[in-house]
């Protein structure tokens, strides 16, 4: 997507600031949907943070295991926005909150000479969401198929959740087209049951779904992850 055409998008989506101050202000209310619309909306380097921390205080009340689904609504919703900067910043402090919250928690680096990634060896679906934003950021179409074909089994659980973004994803970054149901997809996304609405205390995401939505956790806490919950990344896959 064109920087043109993520400007024009912006002007079509309304005030940027005035979105954001509306969302600070569903936040503080407890409209946790309409609080992430519109800090999603407003793209502003100041929505970032408090829609972050919204869900990871949000996840706070889940089960630990359920971390890609929180992560996820900034992420992906910031994605299919054609935002990446905003996407790789909620990613980052969702993960900084994660890990210095979580003392125990078992973490890798991979690293090269121009990507470095922690990656969460019992959070497998979080580590596909760090991944496909390194997958776009080098614009790598093949490592994104490569991602959903690895994560296959994971992204199962959260087909319901997951699998409009990641097509729309699919097509704005990767060019990869969908057939086109007419309508704006813009509006079909925040009418999608990943953005809900009309509920004060929203019910869980795995709950929405109405079934889990995520890989069942590991015999052991987040902090102690089994050797057969530990899973690797793609075989052969190149950071450069």
């Amino acid at each position: 997507m064109t920087r043109e055409g993520i400007e024009g998008a912006n002007t079509e989506r309304g005030d940027p600031e005035l979105h954001h101050e509306i969302g600070l202000i569903f936040a503080d209310e407890g409209e946790t949907y309409e609080a992430e619309k519109h800090l999603l909306l407003g793209q502003t380097r100041r929505s970032v943070q408090p829609l972050a921390m919204l869900h990871y205080q949000w996840y706070k009340e889940d089960s630990p295991h359920t971390a890609a689904v929180y992560a996820s609504r900034s992420v992906l919703g910031y994605l299919v926005l054609g935002n990446l900067q905003a996407a790789t910043t909620a990613m980052a402090i969702f993960t900084s909150q994660l890990f210095s919250s979580n003392a125990g928690i078992p973490t890798q680096t991979i690293e090269s000479s121009k990507s470095s990634v922690r990656v969460f060896p019992s959070l497998p679906l979080l580590n596909f969401l760090s991944l496909l934003l390194l997958a776009i950021q080098k614009a790598d179409r093949a490592l994104f198929q490569q991602l959903a074909k690895h994560y296959a089994a994971h992204l199962k659980d959260v087909d319901e959740l997951w699998n409009d973004s990641l097509a729309q994803i699919g097509e704005i970054w990767f060019g990869i087209r969908i057939p086109r149901q007419g309508g704006n997809p813009l509006f079909d996304m925040m009418g999608s049951m990943m953005f809900g609405g009309g509920q004060r205390k929203p019910a869980s995401p795995a709950a929405q779904a109405g079934r889990s939505s995520t890989p069942k956790p590991a015999p052991a806490q987040i902090g102690g992850a089994s050797a057969a919950s530990k899973e690797k990344p793609p075989v052969a896959m190149d950071l450069d």
